[in-house]
């Protein structure tokens, strides 16, 4: 380890005072940093204002599930638990039992054990288990154990992350010998390793934060999850494309009709063109909510309370597309045979995630299929002639063009 620096006194004096105007302990967390005293160990956990900035970020994402990866005495769980949201949970996970027992009875005297469960043996098994057990994806992950396994660490967060989740590794520049190569230490090549995994994983975007303060010279890494390249031919991502353009194309057909042809009744479907079509996004609004599930709330309705346009529905068409296009990223992070209940006509019924999606899109080829009929009732010259050709091979061999 190197040298204290001469700046020490001032890194420790400026940290005094961001934790007095930031990050004011309470009688739990000083009891936390006591009994790890007490117990001698070693004085390795996040300085007040670290924890403040993890719960902090914590807040930032509404982070509902978290996990910890080092417990030690449970000081930093207890920031982190806190920027939970309501109702939120958090796993952390501890090598050594009699720690793991410190860290439960400073957990309960801030009167966070409702919302912590703390994990007892080696992490990486503990990540299998998580991982074989089908576990929801986390939100906020935070690595802060041996800095050997960070490579596997890495490895397991991710692979329990969903799109957006935020993973954070506490001293990751090693006092500045991340840039050492062949040190021999293998906590300095094990972060080094981890480094060079982020940098190749597309899915990860990350940055690297050198800090000083009462810890002493090092830093922390943030990568924030992205989606997984798919396949261009994922049969869900056609689906959800397909389903929002012939939705548009059936609209942009609708731009030439005079205000009557646009309210005329038919008996079919919802009754006009308007009315189908208002039904289809409107659709595609309210499940993306369903699928999302609290605290995500159901939207109002868009039917019944509006006379739109086929210009107002098309705006209205972007925003069902991008949102649903969203849930259903989040729905394959949470695993698409997920099943989930929704409140329909009354009653509560269970669906899967992938039900619900396939759903939607089936759907909306139902109403469209009603909107060409009326629109070919209605005869007018340059539309009724020239539908639009809305079937899926259509589209693909149109938009290769």
């Amino acid at each position: 380890m190197s040298p204290a620096s001469p700046q020490q006194p001032t890194w420790d004096a400026v940290d005094r005072a961001l934790e007095q105007w930031l990050a004011p302990q309470d009688e739990a967390l000083r009891a936390a940093t006591a009994s790890a005293d007490r117990e001698g160990l070693p004085r390795i956990a996040v300085s007040p204002a670290q924890g403040r900035l993890l719960e902090v970020l914590a807040l930032a994402i509404g982070a509902r599930r978290i996990l910890e990866i080092g417990t030690l005495a449970g000081f930093s769980t207890i920031w982190l638990a806190r920027g939970l949201v309501p109702g939120g949970s958090l796993v952390t996970l501890e090598l050594d039992p009699e720690r793991a027992r410190l860290a439960r009875t400073n957990i309960d005297r801030a009167k966070l054990t409702a919302k912590v469960e703390v994990m007892v043996g080696p992490a990486l098994a503990s990540l299998e288990s998580l991982r074989s057990a089908a576990t929801p994806p986390f939100d906020l992950i935070f690595i802060d154990a041996d800095k050997e396994n960070c490579p596997a660490y890495l490895d397991h967060a991710v692979a329990l992350s969903r799109e957006g989740t935020l993973i954070v590794v506490d001293n990751a520049i090693r006092r500045g010998r991340l840039i050492e190569t062949e040190t021999g230490d293998a906590s300095v090549e094990g972060v080094r390793a981890m480094m060079d995994r982020i940098g190749k994983d597309p899915r990860l975007a990350a940055a690297g934060i050198q800090t000083v303060g009462a810890k002493g010279y090092d830093g922390i890494v943030l990568a924030l999850v992205g989606d997984a390249p798919r396949a261009a031919g994922d049969p869900l991502d056609i689906l959800l494309r397909h389903d929002a353009w012939a939705t548009r194309e059936v609209l942009r057909a609708c731009g030439g009709l005079t205000e009557e042809q646009w309210h005329r009744r038919f008996e079919i479907g919802p009754g006009s063109l308007h009315d189908a079509l208002t039904h289809v996004v409107g659709a595609m609004l309210r499940w993306a909510d369903r699928i999302d599930g609290p605290p995500t709330e159901l939207r109002p309705s868009i039917e019944g309370v509006a006379q739109r346009t086929p210009a107002e529905l098309l705006a209205l068409l972007e925003a069902a597309e991008s949102g649903l296009a969203a849930s259903a990223d989040r729905a394959r992070a949470r695993g698409l045979g997920t099943e989930f209940e929704v409140p329909l006509a009354g009653k509560t019924h269970r669906f899967t995630l992938g039900a619900a999606l396939v759903h939607v899109t089936t759907h909306g080829m139902h109403h469209r299929a009603q909107c060409l009929n009326m629109l070919r009732h209605l005869s007018v010259p340059g539309i009724s002639d020239r539908l639009p050709e809305i079937d899926p091979l259509d589209w693909q061999l149109q938009a290769e063009a």
